[in-house]
């Protein structure tokens, strides 16, 4: 071959080799749910070097009789309700309850859990699959599309015949040759149906996981200071808007904090004043078709902060730009 048919062969090959890279991450991070297994992505560095932000931990159901210190356990964050943490077992109590540890904190996290709060033992890590959750839960929506084009660009690549025919011999023979040959397949149609379904994938991966924790107390040499305590709010509420979004409500009767920070799935995505007791959530990401939890912490300072154990339930369906926002 030239050398132009040799760059043609070793560019496809390799675009051919990122697709079924990217097929065989979001099948072993998506797959296991099919056996009730539990996939969760990292969303903060508390568990590195061990696990990264963007990678996919699939976690296997066990019974509580079964855990062990050292395993990586995925449970109900005792904190923030409606929360998944993804933290080391770290401690067994003396009254039967687990402390858990993430391993890039210098202290172990300060409410204990009870066996019953596990969901599972993290057996399989994915690397970097869980990618675009993050950069959509940080509001780098600029990403995403750029995710999709790469992929768009990669996929055309990957179904491109490797090595381009020469021109047929002239003649009958030849002419009958082209008329039994099949039709060409619809590449373009090809392409934009593997990238739409690799970034479904990776946007469809379930809720994340891993929040860090916070010190309840702060000894010091001779005593120790208790933190301040925030009040939650109370009495939420969802109302589907006609233009595709959802208004949250909610009461509260506490000292007026800094802020109120509005938490999907767990992750913060908006800010309301002290005086809000309301606001509007839309549909995000490039694609997505989702439940997902909404709770709403107070922020009476940065770090003096109350979870409401109240939440509602959002469904959001949006693809390329297009979607809605309904109560669920």
């Amino acid at each position: 071959m030239r050398s132009t048919s040799w760059i043609r062969f070793t560019v496809v090959l390799a675009a051919r080799g990122v697709v079924a890279t990217v097929f065989g991450l979001l099948f072993w991070a998506a797959a296991p749910m099919l056996i009730g297994w539990h996939s969760t992505t990292v969303m903060t560095g508390s568990m590195e070097p061990s696990l990264h932000v963007g990678d996919v931990v699939v976690s296997k159901p066990v019974a509580p009789r079964e855990l062990r210190r050292g395993q990586v356990l995925l449970f109900d964050d005792p904190d923030h309700a409606g929360v998944l943490r993804l933290h080391r077992f770290d401690a067994l109590g003396s009254d039967g309850t687990l402390t858990t540890k993430g391993d890039a904190n210098p202290q172990a996290d300060s409410t204990p859990i009870t066996r019953s709060a596990v969901h599972g033992v993290g057996y399989l890590r994915v690397p970097l699959i869980g990618a675009p959750i993050t950069w959509a839960a940080a509001g780098d929506t600029a990403a995403l599309p750029g995710l999709g084009a790469a992929l768009l660009a990669v996929t055309a690549l990957a179904v491109t015949p490797a090595v381009s025919g020469g021109r047929p011999p002239a003649g009958p023979a030849s002419r009958r040759a082209r008329h039994r040959a099949s039709p060409r397949r619809p590449r373009t149609a090809t392409a934009v149906v593997v990238a739409a379904v690799c970034v479904a994938g990776a946007l469809a991966l379930p809720a994340p996981a891993a929040a860090a924790g916070f010190t309840a107390t702060t000894p010091s040499a001779t005593s120790t200071l208790a933190t301040a305590t925030a009040t939650p709010v109370t009495a939420l509420t969802c109302a589907t808007n006609s233009d595709g979004s959802v208004s949250i409500g909610w009461g509260y009767a506490g000292t007026a904090p800094e802020r109120f920070t509005v938490l999907v799935d767990g992750q913060a995505v908006t800010q309301r004043p002290a005086d809000a007791r309301s606001t509007t959530l839309g549909s995000w990401d490039l694609f997505t078709w989702r439940t997902s939890t909404v709770s709403i912490r107070t922020d009476l300072t940065s770090t003096w902060t109350a979870t409401s154990t109240d939440t509602v339930r959002v469904v959001t369906v949006r693809f390329l730009g297009f979607g809605r926002t309904s109560c669920a």
